[in-house]
């Protein structure tokens, strides 16, 4: 099973040494907790800088960047460096923090790229994206089109930053501004939610771990053998092959990493069925709760762990999907997973 930075991996003919590339700044906030970057800047290796979007609210999903500026050069060197002010709207509350960003493995993936199944050929990253979230939880990928990998995951300081770098209108008080964004933000059932269970805050501190698992699938095929979409709950995006090819030229860095994977969140595939029939496609929902709990009690000590995606009878005699983990010594049946199908569209050929 192909991991998170090497799917697809390819070697070329030469290491590359580029160490400036044509990336932009995003900027992003975890669903249903509005915040908003006040002001942020990368800086880069080799003096310069480059700021993160600033202004908007962001309530749009961990990982996922909001709006993205293209600025300075077409070629930019890489940031070592993060500084930031932002203000999560459900504390009423200021954060800011400056952070050493690790420079070497962002180069080192700059570098290597990856392999794009949508645009057929090997890419790289385009763009560097700083996510927020209540409690002053500051995240940065790096995302490409088929991908987004976590960089740096660090922990802002509460802030007295004046009001007036939000809203300098004496006439619109902070009190009212503020609940109007949440309100604006979330819908009625989040709304509800959060009154009545508060802010997780360690959330996205608790999204974090890393577990050694593969993924496999029992009864049925998938189209090209691939996931096509896999979201993971610390903000990573990916696409995994059942049967990817074997590199053993891999970087030492690619050969840690291919070990381990955040949980996953959500998958998309198609299911490759009969001629004659219809492909559907599948999108997996997992239950946040359940499959955390399951991959801290069969993956506590790292074991390797496999994911199954199983069609099988039960007493209706009817085919089900199923999900279950599995350890060397126990499996776990996820009940709460969630699958929705459509109609897939004919595959293109190539």
């Amino acid at each position: 099973m192909a991991d998170l930075f090497s799917n697809f991996f390819k070697k070329s003919s030469s290491p590359s040494t580029q160490t400036k590339f044509d990336w932009q700044a995003g900027e992003g906030a975890p669903d249903d907790y509005p915040m908003q970057i006040v002001a942020g800047n990368l800086s880069l290796s080799d003096g310069g800088s480059l700021y993160v979007p600033d202004g908007a609210t962001l309530h749009h999903g961990w990982g996922r960047g909001w709006s993205s500026h293209i600025v300075g050069p077409e070629l930019k060197s890489l940031p070592n460096r993060l500084s930031l002010t932002f203000f999560s709207y459900t504390e009423n509350q200021f954060y800011e923090g400056t952070f050493d960003l690790p420079y070497e493995k962002i180069l080192a993936l700059f570098q290597a790229g990856h392999y794009s199944p949508k645009d057929k050929k090997h890419i790289t990253y385009d763009e560097i994206t700083t996510g927020v979230a209540p409690g002053g939880a500051v995240s940065v990928w790096l995302t490409s089109l088929d991908r987004t990998v976590e960089v740096f995951f660090g922990q802002a300081e509460k802030s007295d930053t004046d009001w007036s770098a939000i809203n300098d209108n004496p006439d619109y008080p902070r009190e009212g501004y503020v609940r109007a964004e949440i309100e604006e933000s979330l819908s009625p059932e989040a709304l509800e939610a959060l009154q009545e269970n508060g802010i997780p805050f360690g959330r996205w501190t608790d999204y974090r771990p890393r577990y050694s698992w593969q993924l496999s699938v029992t009864g049925f095929q998938m189209r090209n053998e691939r996931v096509s979409t896999v979201l993971y709950f610390n903000g990573e995006r990916d696409y995994l092959d059942l049967q990817p090819p074997i590199s053993s030229d891999k970087p030492a860095e690619q050969q840690a990493v291919a070990e381990t994977r955040a949980v996953p969140r959500k998958m998309v595939f198609v299911w490759a069925r009969p001629a004659g029939v219809q492909d559907l496609l599948f999108k997996v929902d997992f239950h946040s709760g359940e499959i955390f709990a399951a991959f801290k009690q069969l993956g506590s000590e790292q074991q390797p762990l496999q994911l199954e995606l199983r069609i099988e009878s039960r007493e209706d005699k009817k085919s089900h999907f199923v999900v279950w983990l599995h350890s060397e010594k126990e499996s776990l049946e996820l009940k709460r997973t969630v699958f929705e199908t459509w109609g897939a569209r004919k595959q293109k050929k190539e």
